[in-house]
């Protein structure tokens, strides 16, 4: 005794035809976009490694161009525009690559003004006087205070700060160039920038307390925060499991 199976395959393949049409291109987004996810989880874990308390706009300026399932492609990258800041892009492309320390606002200000030669940089030093946040960066505040003293704004801050600043908190600052130093003088009287008035009477003539900033070459930097291999790295490490999620999901979800 015998009797015949038949089945009629056509409406699984058709089945199959729609699941790789529809939920593989899903599934490859998804993956995608979460594998992008866990790279910039570890990119920001690097910086925090490699960098001494870095501020949140450093740790939150990595973004993500998500992916979609007509275009198969996702971007990790940093932040490059920021009004009248500072760009993530631009300060952090000499530790990742690199070479001569970014000139912030206020290095830019300073050589506008000639107090900077064009391959200088103002180091802060280790005075009492000097305001540091949390994060162990001078205080905004502070270099508002030294950039209107020198009359070194490069823009309108200049009047905002002279409407809303406490006269009777005034700080002077002056400065002092490597080619002053040059020419002769006092040879202690280092080039830096110095707060001349806000001072004790015992530190008036301490260079250790009255120098605010050191005036030196622009330091290179070597290149600590290895951007790409980690990203790399990351999604290497990740890819499979993400896709394997993202599969199941998509088949789970299938309809």
């Amino acid at each position: 005794m015998s009797f015949d199976v038949e089945f009629d395959i056509d409406p699984m393949i058709k089945r199959l035809d729609a699941l790789r049409a529809v939920q593989v291109p899903f599934a490859t987004s998804l993956a995608i976009n979460n594998a992008a996810k866990r790279a910039k989880k570890d990119l920001q874990g690097e910086m925090r490694r490699v960098f001494d308390r870095p501020v949140p706009f450093t740790t939150n300026s990595i973004y993500i161009k998500y992916s979609r399932k007509d275009d198969l492609y996702a971007r990790v990258g940093l932040k490059e525009f920021q009004g009248k800041g500072n760009a993530a892009a631009d300060y952090l492309l000499p530790q990742i690559q690199g070479g001569p320390a970014y000139a912030t606002r206020f290095q830019k200000s300073l050589r506008q003004k000639g107090v900077l030669a064009p391959n200088e940089y103002a180091r802060p030093t280790q005075s009492d006087y000097l305001r540091f946040n949390q994060y162990g960066n001078v205080s905004p505040g502070q270099y508002t205070q030294i950039l209107y003293s020198l009359q070194a704004f490069r823009d309108s801050s200049a009047f905002s700060y002279k409407k809303n600043k406490d006269r009777k908190n005034a700080f002077t600052y002056i400065a002092r160039t490597t080619a002053q130093y040059n020419a002769g003088g006092p040879r202690n009287f280092y080039p830096g920038i110095y707060m001349v008035t806000g001072l004790k009477n015992a530190d008036r003539l301490n260079d250790d307390e009255a120098a605010m900033f050191w005036i030196g070459r622009t330091p290179n930097l070597a290149g600590k925060y290895n951007f790409r291999r980690v990203g790399s790295e990351s999604i290497t490490k990740n890819w499979d499991k993400e896709f394997v999620s993202a599969l199941d999901k998509a088949i789970a979800t299938a309809k």
